[in-house]
């Protein structure tokens, strides 16, 4: 069961309906809900320009939650400090909570994602992030959720971390991606073994071993997603070593950047 719940709020693509969501998730979860609203910067702003935007912000958050009858807190952090990344302020406040809801990368040009924000938050909350579409279309998650399986420490923290979603799902398929059939092998065992440690927690999964064709991994993964009906992916935040700091794996990556939905990260 969730009880703390945190959403980012900003004026960005896909915000209204990443707090119908989360405001759905509360309520479902009996959970209180905390609006963040960040001004990193404001020395570069007119005073104004953010506190007409937080006055709007605060507005829409307030009713909507008023409304729908959850229990909700606001919360706006005027960061004083310039030059502080807004994923350090997040990750501070991430700290109290049982997981945060965060908009997808947002686009540069056509050509470049940022994920800068994403990665820090992903590597340093120590908490499952939720990354929601930009597409503003989906208002509620957590009914089909496909857990996207690879043996090891990252699938496994992931599949702890969505416990309480998991066993408020209708449905829940683990999918391991494989090249050859002794991996296939492997997944299936350790599948199997993780399949009776969640009936502990009455948890009904389907397992399925898929073999890698044409297409990257990620691709593959939301190819089954579409043929699902999937509304939640959860994934283990793959890192690896770049210039000696660590950095998201291009598959954890990918699909930050083309997920159509939620994303549970955890690393």
């Amino acid at each position: 069961m969730l009880t703390d719940i945190i959403v980012h709020m900003d004026r960005g693509a896909g915000c209204t309906a990443r707090l119908m969501a989360a405001i759905n998730l509360a309520l479902r979860h009996g959970a209180r809900l905390k609006g963040l609203y960040i001004i990193t910067h404001p020395h570069y702003t007119s005073n104004s320009d953010y506190l007409t935007d937080f006055a709007q912000v605060r507005e829409f958050f307030i009713n909507a939650t008023s409304k729908a009858g959850v229990e909700a807190e606001w919360l706006l952090v005027d960061w004083a400090t310039v030059g502080t990344p807004l994923s350090k302020v997040v990750t501070s406040h991430s700290y109290y909570a049982d997981t945060i809801l965060v908009g997808q990368p947002a686009q540069l040009h056509s050509r470049k994602t940022n994920l800068d924000f994403h990665e820090s938050l992903i590597l340093g909350a120590g908490r499952p992030i939720i990354v929601f579409p930009a597409n503003g279309e989906v208002f509620r998650f957590g009914e089909r959720i496909m857990v996207a399986w690879k043996g090891g420490r990252e699938s496994v923290r992931a599949v702890n971390d969505a416990l309480p979603l998991l066993q408020a799902a209708s449905d829940v398929s683990i999918v391991a991606i494989v090249t050859n059939h002794t991996e296939q092998v492997m997944e299936e065992q350790a599948m199997s073994r993780l399949q009776q440690h969640l009936e502990r927690y009455r948890i009904t999964v389907r397992t399925e071993t898929v073999f890698k064709q044409k297409g990257t991994v990620a691709e593959m993964l939301l190819e089954q997603t579409a043929k699902g009906g999937i509304d939640l992916i959860v994934l283990g935040g793959f890192a690896y070593k770049s210039n000696r700091a660590p950095a998201l794996s291009p598959l954890t990556q990918e699909l930050l950047i083309k997920a159509p939905v939620p994303l549970l990260i955890s690393h």
